[in-house]
């Protein structure tokens, strides 16, 4: 079960304490996009977004888009980020993350793992031996494989306590 437990657990990508995660020795961030960034639907970032990721990039982070979701959708998004990114990145296999981290120039370890689901998200940032980031899903619309999926998230991870950001 260590597998699935992310590291911390946040209600937004907003609400991630850059200054705290900094001073852990993390030095970029993969990020998932639908329903970790914006909901499905929403083909591009709006102004608070892109502000947001220029406030990384600004702090010194180094980003990247990783998402199991097709080429078009995640190629026009990085792209209005000015990011790297990765389509059908098969997550939650390892390979392509630490390919990812090596493009950044960075270690799994100095690599935090942002997005909304256990199965994806966690696991695969948690073997590859990242700081994992469990985001709250932004909208229930999704598909219903992954709609699927979250009965089993809820069994694994029932009760989510935020203390200090932290997941207890």
């Amino acid at each position: 079960m260590r597998l699935f437990k992310p590291s911390l657990y946040e209600l937004s990508i907003f609400d991630i304490d850059l200054d705290a995660l900094k001073e852990r020795g993390i030095k970029g961030f993969i990020f998932d996009v639908d329903n970790t960034i914006v909901p499905y639907d929403t083909p591009k970032p709006d102004k608070k977004i892109k502000d947001w990721f220029k406030k990384l990039e600004k702090m010194g982070f180094v980003s990247y888009i990783a998402s199991n979701n097709n080429k078009g959708r995640v190629e026009h998004f990085a792209a209005e980020l000015g990011i790297g990114f990765l389509p059908k990145a098969k997550k939650p296999l390892t390979k392509n993350l630490k390919k990812i981290c090596a493009d950044m120039g960075i270690s799994p370890k100095e690599t935090a793992m942002v997005g909304d689901q256990l199965f994806t998200d966690m696991l695969g940032g948690n073997m590859a031996g990242m700081f994992t980031v469990l985001i709250e899903q932004i909208s229930p619309v999704e598909g219903k494989f992954i709609k699927f999926k979250r009965i089993f998230e809820r069994l694994i991870l029932p009760h989510k306590k935020r203390v200090k950001g932290i997941i207890c």
